[in-house]
């Protein structure tokens, strides 16, 4: 990436850690508005195990990890008290107002675990529980703790939270937003003919390195898409390398405490993009300006792809637009999903276009985008089209 570029990111980071955007305790104290849901809701305690939704309620710094890990109780959430108890063998990276008799520790017994999980205050009277995911072996323990053991499902009341970003929370997606526009930087610098897309995302793993910041767990990051032979949407990279003239996908994203962002352009291997890739461009261009143009408050997941067929395009097979926070989140809109959610002021979309054409090759274009009072925000600011 251009000195200028990473220059930029890093003074942008800085100004934001030392508080000039970003007020990290406000930030967490907004997002409590969880019991709120809860109450609401009719729920006495919250079990979560899903990493976003631990660290939306918790505030409490993770490690990274790739892969996925079986239901444990996580992250407890007591109405009666007020508080948040996490499971956690230490203190680093849990926030101050969660003190340290709130935490229990790991055990390999689970026996052990639901004892501490019966001395969390409150937790054994609570009457209904709400959890976001269950195993068998927990669906068959948790009543020993809470007595009643009336579990219902918590997704909507975290649905219902996460989906409006409060000022802090945009702040953090316009950095991770920009972190990700430096990732897109250094690959647009090293995609040249010959250059295989591993390589690619080796590049783009060592931006982000360079940056401080980890990279989005996901290798759908570069994939080249051939003017001849099926043009079709891939996720994994392969040691195969670019041929000059071909367009090439490049989708970076980034994380910024803990929230995600990503974006998607398409390029041409040297020389100068033919007309007809060029023609590919303005029809992705011209979708996706027509979903990002849909994404007003009250506006439905039928708007979008109404907004999208209009456009006479086919249908393409990746989603048109999820929710972007602390990873990917609600709603779905595309693949005959999503269509009756409703978009309200504060929700951020990730939006994208993909067409293609045999003989041509394929174009994706995705844009991160607040759903504003006034209309859509786009919060990702790098240059459409093939340049």
């Amino acid at each position: 990436m251009s000195p200028e570029r990473e220059d930029g990111v890093r003074t942008g980071l800085m100004a934001l850690e030392d508080g000039g955007r970003v007020d990290f305790t406000r930030l967490r104290a907004e997002r409590r508005r969880l019991f709120e849901g809860m109450g609401s809701a009719g729920l006495d305690a919250l079990i979560l195990g899903r990493s976003a939704n631990v660290r939306y309620a918790a505030g409490a710094r993770q490690l990274w990890r790739a892969g996925t890990s079986p239901f444990a109780p996580m992250c407890v959430m007591v109405a009666a008290t007020g508080r948040v108890h996490l499971l956690s063998v230490w203190d680093e990276g849990v926030p101050p107002e969660i003190s340290r008799q709130e935490l229990y520790g790991l055990f390999w017994n689970p026996g052990n675990l639901l004892q501490a999980l019966a001395a969390i205050p409150g937790l054994p009277q609570a009457e209904r529980v709400g959890t976001d995911s269950l195993t068998p072996m927990f669906a068959q323990l948790l009543p020993s703790v809470v007595r009643p053991a009336e579990l219902e499902d918590a997704g909507p009341v975290l649905r219902a939270a996460r989906a409006r970003k409060t000022e802090d929370e945009i702040a953090c997606l316009t950095v991770a937003a920009a972190l990700a526009e430096a990732g897109l930087t250094a690959l647009e610098v090293a995609l040249e003919p010959g250059v295989t897309e591993r390589q690619l995302v080796g590049v783009y793993h060592e931006a982000m390195s360079r940056l401080g910041t980890p990279a989005v767990p996901s290798d759908s990051v570069a994939f080249a898409t051939p003017r001849h032979g099926p043009v079709s949407f891939r996720h994994l990279a392969t040691e195969r390398p670019v041929g000059i003239g071909e367009m090439v996908v490049l989708s970076p994203g980034a994380l910024y405490a803990g929230y995600e962002a990503g974006l998607a352009r398409t390029r041409v291997a040297g020389g100068s993009p033919p007309d007809d890739a060029q023609a590919l461009a303005g029809r992705a261009g011209r979708a996706l300006a027509a979903l990002v143009a849909a994404c007003r408050p009250g506006s439905t997941g039928a708007d979008l792809r109404r907004a999208w067929e209009e456009t006479g395009e086919p249908l393409p097979p990746v989603p048109l637009a999820h929710g972007m926070g602390i990873g990917p989140e609600p709603p779905v809109v595309g693949w005959g999903r999503g269509g009756d959610a409703v978009l309200e002021e504060g929700n951020v979309l990730s939006v994208q276009a993909w067409v293609s054409a045999e003989g041509t090759g394929g174009h994706l274009e995705r844009e991160l985008v607040l759903v504003g009072a006034e209309g859509p925000e786009v919060l990702t600011r790098s240059r459409r089209g093939l340049g």
